[in-house]
């Protein structure tokens, strides 16, 4: 039984959501069936051993007894049912808005319109006080003004404020969920070399900007808008440095105005335009972004449930290496471990542990650790083959580093998961890597000037490239 369905679903709660769960189903409004309460009970008595042992006699015997003549298929089709609907139940009691609505719904079904109308007053008033101007306080008060706004152009056509309303809160709650999906998409797009029909976008974006092209129609009122109209610029116009600025105000004094997955999605956002900002030569954002890690740290935005993400982890690591800040950096690799994500945790920690000795010199215990990784994706491709050819480099193995960028330059080339921008990236880095192992081979080989001479070339041609990963590390290595 331990990869039922129902099982693996309760397996994934904690011990106080198992206990909920336990309460639910022996509630009889939800349930009035014995057999499925004692299999759940043999179910949870079983999780929580050391050593479960979930087989199915065990569980026909822990039922017998409760007046059903179910089968056991039958009685986890009818538990995965209840753990279904209390999933629902849990999470109507996340939605702050959801269980007014379902009731304002209900209540009109049922035609007691007093009690309408004293409920739809009750939620206009929480709406007006909400801290936040999110989609989903957008979405209960659109949906209460639908039910209200019809009901009383019944008794009066020419009031039309209910409706005016109604259309005003839908309005804003596209216009949110749209610039968030946007946001989203756009940087797929940019990343993973796919395509979206992003329809009206443009329409949107132009009804947003005011005259001067510096301000919103609803910057004043609406924070959700404002800022992922100004996330979704900060993509499509990176050099126009005022839509980072307002970010930084959301991650600042207009924090709190923000729900929290909004205030997650500035954070990440600003953290990848910086980390682009760094990629295309702007070398100033390495402060900036580690000012934003260690916020992100501090204020705990950057953990998700208690755990970092690979990603976050692996560029913390790079940045602090590269920064020199070697004793902070290995604090943070040790101490944040553990809250890597488990299937991801051995692998992250060996390539970035790898990546940390390297920068500190130790390059035969970077290549030892290196062999632990294993390309579960492409960006631990990429990230593993870049370390590999600078040890190679450092150890002046001429064949092996030429060898690994031949193969590299063949992958890219042929890989279907990567933008037509990062590869030509990643294809100039392997163009230029190559010139330099070969240069720097030929060192001894050449007179003092006309090595120099070749070098400075190499450097600059770097230097003008406009698109090239590792930039830094090439300008850093051809300059003479």
């Amino acid at each position: 039984m331990q990869d039922v369905k129902v099982v693996r679903q309760i397996s994934a709660m904690d011990g106080r959501e198992r206990e909920r769960l336990r309460q639910f189903v022996r509630s009889p409004y939800f349930n009035r069936h014995q057999g499925t309460a004692k299999l759940l009970d043999f179910i949870l008595k079983e999780l929580g051993k050391a050593r479960p042992k979930l087989e199915e006699a065990r569980a026909q015997a822990a039922v017998r007894g409760s007046g059903t003549e179910q089968s056991l298929a039958d009685l986890q089709s009818a538990l995965m049912k209840l753990v279904n609907y209390f999933l629902a139940v849990e999470q109507l009691g996340e939605e702050p808005f959801r269980q007014e609505v379902l009731t304002l719904k209900r209540t009109k079904e049922l035609h007691r319109f007093k009690l309408l109308e004293n409920r739809g007053k009750r939620l206009d008033t929480k709406v007006a006080k909400h801290k936040y101007r999110d989609a989903d306080t957008h979405l209960a008060a659109y949906e209460w003004k639908s039910i209200n706004g019809y009901r009383q152009t019944e008794a009066d056509r020419a009031d039309t404020r209910e409706m005016q309303a109604m259309l005003k809160h839908l309005d804003r709650f596209y216009l949110v969920e749209k610039l968030r999906h946007a946001c989203q998409l756009t940087a797929n797009m940019m990343m993973m070399n796919t395509q979206y029909d992003l329809l009206f976008l443009e329409a949107i974006l132009e009804y947003l900007e005011s005259a001067d092209g510096t301000t919103l129609r609803t910057s004043g009122q609406e924070p959700s808008i404002d800022c992922y109209y100004h996330i979704l610029m900060s993509l499509r116009q990176p050099d126009i440095g005022a839509h980072y600025e307002r970010l930084l105000y959301y991650l600042d004094a207009g924090f709190d105005r923000l729900p929290r997955d909004h205030q997650k999605d500035v954070y990440s956002f600003a953290s990848n335009y910086c980390i682009q900002r760094i990629r295309s030569g702007h070398a100033a954002f390495r402060g900036e972004l580690m000012d934003l890690y260690r916020q992100g740290l501090e204020i705990g935005i950057i953990y998700d449930k208690g755990e970092i993400s690979e990603y976050d982890y692996k560029n913390i690591v790079t940045l602090g290496a590269a920064n020199q800040e070697f004793e902070w950096t290995e604090r943070f690799i040790e101490d944040n471990k553990d809250r890597l994500p488990p299937a991801k945790r051995e692998n992250a920690y060996a390539l970035n542990k790898a990546n940390f000795l390297y920068s500190n010199k130790r390059l035969e215990e970077a290549a030892k650790l290196l062999i632990t990784v294993t390309d579960s994706d492409i960006v631990y491709h990429l990230a593993r083959v870049l370390l590999e050819v600078r040890i190679a480099y450092e150890q002046e193995d001429q064949e092996y580093a030429l060898n690994l960028l031949e193969t590299f330059r063949l992958y890219v080339r042929r890989s279907r998961k990567m933008s037509t921008k990062d590869k030509r990236s990643y294809i100039n880095y392997t163009r230029f890597t190559k010139q330099l192992v070969n240069l720097k081979h030929q060192e001894e080989y050449l007179d003092r000037v006309t090595y120099a001479k070749k070098l400075s070339a190499l450097h600059e041609t770097v230097k003008a490239a406009d698109l090239v990963v590792e930039r830094g590390w090439l300008l850093g290595e051809s300059k003479a």
